[in-house]
Formats: structure tokens, sequence, C-alpha cells
């Protein structure tokens, strides 16, 4: 009898951790998405060194890209420039590669100075677009638009200042990635490591470093000249 007793104190005692638990870490959750939140909607011009792996495991290779990241908004005008000048595949050396991918609320033009080409993806037809928001497509930028619906998107689990998220199946992104990792600075309050798996099981981490959201972006800075001789496409 007395067994039973010390049992079923214990069992009350893990019913009632448990039942805790889940209260516990839906606060968390919404304590870093609304810090997250609070830092996108109040961002108005950054600019950061950028490193993109790209790990293709069917191929065993890998590949990295760094260059430079700038994003600006205000009343009237929002843009993201994505500039990207190295490459380095495998354990070759790291060699200048420029390519340039440039968000302006309405479209998306994306140069590459190797290949002379130049295409353009018209993305909005009347009203502008976040441009994080359009990002979102090509980049696993995650977590700098619409912080909202991130629960509607994804089902979201954290620890400390990391998010997993997972998309759910009548996700927009269930069809390309598996899951993402988002590491929030704890001094800014802003996102600056994307990892991702994708549906192929590719491997994807962005890395932003040297991030300064007090100096002024030049609207200048995404005013990107294509050059004559380069083809261009336009969607």
């Amino acid at each position: 009898m007395k067994n039973k007793i010390i049992l079923l104190i214990v069992l009350s005692i893990f019913q009632s951790v448990g039942a805790a638990g889940e209260p516990n870490e839906q606060a968390q959750i919404k304590g870093v998405i609304e810090k997250l939140n609070r830092a996108a909607d109040n961002l108005k011009n950054l600019s950061a060194k950028i490193e993109y792996t790209h790990i293709q495991p069917l191929f065993d290779t890998q590949t990295v890209r760094t260059g430079r990241i700038f994003y600006i908004k205000d009343a009237d005008f929002s843009a993201l420039r994505i500039n990207f000048l190295t490459l380095k595949q495998d354990q070759s050396k790291q060699q200048s590669y420029k390519e340039d991918y440039i968000f302006d609320g309405m479209k998306l033009t994306k140069i590459d100075y190797q290949a002379k080409s130049a295409a353009t993806d018209r993305l909005a037809e009347e009203k502008p677009i976040e441009p994080f928001e359009l990002v979102q497509d090509y980049f696993p930028i995650i977590g700098l638009a619409k912080n909202n619906q991130m629960a509607e998107q994804f089902d979201i689990t954290a620890v400390q200042n990391t998010l997993f998220l997972k998309p759910k199946e009548n996700s927009r992104f269930f069809k390309t990635y598996k899951e993402i990792e988002i590491k929030i600075s704890p001094d800014n309050n802003l996102p600056f490591v994307f990892s991702a798996i994708t549906a192929e099981d590719e491997q994807i981490t962005i890395k932003l470093s040297q991030i300064d959201t007090s100096k002024v972006i030049k609207k200048s800075v995404f005013d990107v000249i294509i050059p004559a001789d380069f083809s261009q496409m336009q969607k």
C-alpha cells in the first residue's frame, strides 16, 4: 500500500511538470517572437557581411559564397540587396565571383557577372511587398517579415534564443524545406544565423556578421546598372 502511495505521488509530480512545461515553452516562444517582431518593425537600415554555405550530400559538394547584404526601409521606399563577391567550391581556393540579388518591393533583379546575364522577375503589380517577405522564396532568411504569421506557417520550438521551425503541410515552405533553425542575437534581437535542410536534404546556412543597424544606407546602393553587353530577360 505504501509503495502504491509513493508511486501515485511520483506520477502526480511528473504529470504536473509535464502540464506546466508546455505553457512555459509556449511562453518562451512567444517572448522570443515578440522581441523579434519589435526589432524587425523598428529596422530601418541594415548592412552586414554575409556567408552563404550550400552543401549537397548527393554530389558530395560544398559551395561557400561571401559578400555583403544591405537593407533600407522608409515611408516611401524599401529594398534589399545581396551582393556576393567571392566563391569557394570544396577544397579549391576562394575566387572572385560577383552576383547580385536586388529586391525593391516590386521585382527581383538577379545579375550574374560571370555569365554576363541579368534576369528580372516581376513579383508585385501595384502595391510594393516588403523585401524581407520576397527574399524568403529564394533564401531561407526567415523571421524578418510578417513574424505574426510564423505560427501559421511553422510548428515552432525554442531553446533560449534559437527558434526551430518545421513547415506545416499547408505552408508555402512545406515543399521547399524540412526544417529551419534561426539563431537570434540577444544584443539586438535580430536573427544572424539561418540554417535550413531542404526537401532534397541539401543544407543551406546563412551567417550575418558585423551587423550595423545605425548607419544610414544610401538609396544609390540599390541602383545597380546592368552593363550594356549583358543579356537580359524579364518575366
